[in-house]
C-alpha cells in the first residue's frame, strides 16, 4: 500500500464514523451552490490521457450549438443561477470553435456574475489568449498540466512533441500578457513522477514564473480517481500512479455532487454529476424538451428518485464504483471557510420555489 492510499484509507475510516453519527443525529451538510451551473460547451478533446475516461466514453463527442447555449444560460438566470462553470466532464472548452461567441454572450448577459473553466491549454492560439485576458467576467482559468517534461507529457496524453511545445508557448504568452493583471490562474499538475523535487524542464520553469507572480499550483500525489470504474491500473502502466479501487470510499447517503454539480451536457442532456459520470447515466432530462426550471426541481421525479435511491443505499453503477463520492452527512473541512450549508429538506424547498 502506497503512503497516499494509506492516508486516504485512514481518512475514509474516520469519515465513516462521523458520517454514521451525523446521519443518526439528522445532520446534513449540503452547500448552497444554487448560484453555480455547469454547462459543457464541448465534449470533444484533443488529448487522450491514460487516466481519463474520454477515450472510453460512448456519449457523443460534440460541441453545443450557440442557440442551445444561450437558451440554457437564460433559463439558468431565470431560476437564480448567476455563475457558470464551463469545464466539460470530458473534453476541452477550446475544442469548441464557437467558444468566444459564447463567452461574449456571457459578458453581455446582465445576470451573469462570473464564469470560469479548466483547459489543457494546448489548443488556443496567441490571439485567442489575447482575447481571453480582455474578458471582464472571467473569474479564473485552470490549466491542467499533464507530465512535467516532454517524455511524461507524451506518455500521459498520447500526444506529440508539437502539442508539448504549444503548451509551453501558450503558458509563456499568457504570462507575458497578464503581467500586472488580476486574472486568477491555477495549475493542476499531473507530474508523471513520484516527486518533482530536483527535476528541471522548460515546462516547470514557466510554471514557476507564474507561481512567483502569485498563481496557485497543486501537484497530484499519485492516487487517481477511477472515473466510476472506467479507469483501471492497466490504463496507467509505466506511470507512478495508483488508481483508487471502487470500494475504497465508504458510501452512506446521497452524494453531495447531486446537489452542487448538475451539468447541462453538450447534447442538451441535464445530468446529475459534472464530475465523473461521463456516460450520462444520471440524467434528469433533456433541456431541449423540458425547461431547466422543471428539471432541476423537486417536481422532477427523475431527480428526486435519484436522490432517494442513494439515501436508501442504492447506487447506480457509475456511483457505486466512483471514488469521488462525498456524503451529505460528511462536513468537509472545505465548508469551514464561510460556506453556507443546508439540509436535504431545505434544498428541496428551495428548488421547489424556482
Amino acid at each position: 500500500m502506497t503512503p497516499q492510499l494509506f492516508i486516504k484509507s485512514l481518512r475514509n475510516a474516520r469519515n465513516a464514523v462521523s458520517i454514521n453519527i451525523n446521519r443518526r443525529m439528522g445532520r446534513e451538510f449540503i452547500p448552497r451552490h444554487h448560484h453555480v451551473l455547469h454547462i459543457e460547451t464541448s465534449a470533444v478533446c484533443n488529448l487522450d490521457c491514460c487516466f481519463c475516461a474520454y477515450g472510453k466514453k460512448l456519449t457523443p463527442k460534440v460541441t453545443m450549438p450557440e442557440e442551445l447555449f444561450e437558451s440554457c444560460v437564460k433559463q439558468a438566470m431565470e431560476i437564480g443561477y448567476n455563475e457558470i462553470d464551463l469545464t466539460p466532464c470530458t473534453g476541452d472548452v477550446f475544442m469548441d470553435r464557437g467558444l468566444f461567441d459564447k463567452l461574449e454572450f456571457l459578458e453581455r448577459a446582465p445576470a451573469v456574475r462570473a464564469y470560469g473553466f479548466y483547459t489543457n491549454f494546448t489548443i488556443p492560439r496567441p490571439q485567442d489568449i489575447d482575447r481571453l485576458v480582455r474578458l471582464k467576467k472571467l473569474s479564473g482559468v485552470g490549466i491542467s498540466v499533464y507530465g512535467h517534461d516532454l517524455a511524461t507529457f507524451k506518455l500521459i496524453t498520447k500526444a506529440n512533441d508539437k502539442l508539448y511545445r504549444r503548451l509551453i508557448d501558450n503558458i509563456e504568452h499568457l504570462f507575458a500578457v497578464t503581467r500586472g493583471m488580476k486574472i486568477p490562474v491555477h495549475f493542476a499538475i499531473h507530474p508523471g513522477a513520484k516527486s518533482l523535487r530536483g527535476r528541471k524542464s522548460e515546462l516547470l520553469d514557466v510554471i514557476e514564473k507564474f507561481k512567483k507572480a502569485g498563481a496557485s499550483a497543486k501537484s497530484s500525489k499519485g492516487l487517481y480517481n477511477n472515473w466510476g470504474g472506467y479507469i483501471t491500473q492497466d490504463d496507467v502502466k509505466g506511470l507512478p500512479i495508483e488508481v483508487g479501487a471502487p470500494d475504497m470510499i465508504y458510501k452512506n447517503g446521497a452524494c453531495v455532487r447531486l446537489f452542487t454539480s448538475v451539468q447541462v451536457m453538450a447534447t442538451g442532456i441535464v445530468n446529475g454529476c459534472a464530475a465523473r459520470d461521463t456516460g450520462a447515466t444520471l440524467q434528469l432530462g433533456d433541456v431541449k424538451q423540458t425547461p431547466l426550471r422543471d428539471l432541476i426541481s423537486s417536481r422532477n421525479p427523475a431527480y428526486m428518485d435519484m436522490i432517494e435511491e442513494q439515501q436508501r443505499g442504492e447506487f447506480r453503477p457509475v456511483c457505486r464504483d466512483c471514488d469521488f463520492y462525498s456524503s451529505i452527512y460528511h462536513k468537509s473541512s472545505n465548508y469551514a471557510h464561510g460556506e453556507g450549508l443546508q439540509s436535504l429538506a431545505e434544498f428541496k424547498a428551495a428548488i421547489r420555489r424556482t
